[in-house]
């Protein structure tokens, strides 16, 4: 029975537009994964050690030193090239180790920002709007997501029914999709 010794943090992003980028707790917990066992079937434990906020369903695991997804359908040993240099240390003497991180699933913060645009108006939806260019720019993979989603369209939507200077949040916001 092979294992994987590593930290384990949470980024509470269950509300893409209140969430931060600072993985918690600060002293992150050490967590033994089965390497042979999908990490579907590890989740949960991982959420109950970290007392996470957010909703077990919507949860998938991320690595701190490379940003990339793990599969959670698939065992650590599936993915052993995602794990490449992950035990190796990043910041020289600092001697800072890397964590996996519990966040929400792209889909599940995609479908967030898209519900809180097309439900909010007046001051709320300026903020949304003003908020969206750096959410898009904390985190690159939730870009490609939204515009699978058809965020694109609904950004077309609420700017039809906005006046100019909610436009120009939009035009801030798009500037930032690779298109």
């Amino acid at each position: 029975m092979a294992t994987f010794v590593c930290r384990v943090q949470f980024l509470d992003d269950t509300d893409p537009f209140n969430s931060t980028n600072f993985p918690e707790p600060t002293r992150p917990p050490l967590y033994t994964f089965r390497e042979d066992i999908p990490l579907i079937n590890q989740l949960a434990g991982i959420h109950r050690l970290l007392r996470a906020p957010h909703k077990l369903d919507d949860c998938t695991l991320q690595l701190s030193h490379n940003g990339t997804y793990l599969d959670l359908e698939s065992s650590l040993a599936e993915q052993k090239d995602e794990l490449e240099g992950f035990h190796q240390d990043d910041t020289g003497s600092r001697g800072k180790k890397h964590s996996v991180v519990l966040r929400t699933q792209l889909t599940v913060r995609v479908h967030a920002c898209i519900e809180r645009l097309y439900n909010s108006n007046g001051r709320d939806l300026r903020r949304a709007l003003f908020s969206l260019k750096q959410i898009f720019q904390d985190d690159k993979d939730l870009v490609h997501e939204f515009v699978m989603a058809e965020g694109l369209t609904c950004l077309i939507k609420v700017g039809a029914e906005a006046d100019q200077n909610y436009q120009n949040y939009i035009l801030r916001g798009k500037v930032s999709l690779p298109l």
